[in-house]
């Protein structure tokens, strides 16, 4: 979603280009605010703690609430179809960049099993995780207007987005199966002990 947005954005007639860094500035800022509120006031302050049966059982329920959530992802969810013929303000742009990664509920579940990770780790250490999370998230706001800017063909632009539209399902399954399966390893070998 966040993608295909951002191909809209970014090939617009007028200040393309500032219209693309106030997206993925309001993208950044949302992202960065549940990023913080996820890593800091939910995930738990200790640090340094040792991983626990308690650890294992919400890693066992994170990882089937991934794995289902990707298997909804393959099998049920349908590709959302945009409208690609839209004049966005330049005030708009952030505001759009904003709600969009607000909305962006797949990203934003991903953040839940990094922080649980983040958890046994100091501050800084938290911080710099959460840094890394937030430019991964921000990568399909970020690589439109550089293709754009490489390629210089709207058709080819709208050809890669409408392959990643047709399959992002497909790629949204495979990105949470996987972390699913890891969070499940994790706990299954715990209590095997």
């Amino acid at each position: 979603m966040i993608f295909t947005i951002a191909v809209l954005v970014a090939s617009q007639k007028k200040s393309a280009n500032l219209k693309s860094v106030l997206f993925t500035l309001g993208a950044a800022s949302a992202i960065s605010i549940i990023g913080f509120v996820i890593f800091f006031l939910l995930a738990r302050v200790s640090p340094g703690t040792t991983y626990t049966l308690t650890d294992a059982r919400i890693d066992l329920v994170l990882g089937i609430f991934l794995i289902g959530f990707a298997l909804y992802q393959f099998f049920v969810a349908k590709p959302k179809k945009h409208r690609t013929k839209q004049v966005i303000s330049d005030g708009a742009a952030f505001s759009i960049g904003f709600g969009f990664m607000v909305l962006n509920t797949s990203t934003i579940i991903m953040y839940i099993p990094a922080a649980h990770v983040a958890s046994y780790y100091s501050n800084l250490i938290k911080i710099e995780l959460l840094a890394v999370m937030v430019l991964f998230s921000l990568i399909p706001a970020i690589v439109p207007p550089i293709l754009l800017a490489l390629i210089h063909s709207p058709k080819r632009i709208n050809s890669i987005k409408n392959a990643v539209n047709k399959n992002s399902r497909y790629i949204i399954a495979a990105i949470f199966g996987l972390i699913g399966i890891f969070e499940l390893i994790k706990a299954i070998q715990y209590i095997a002990k």
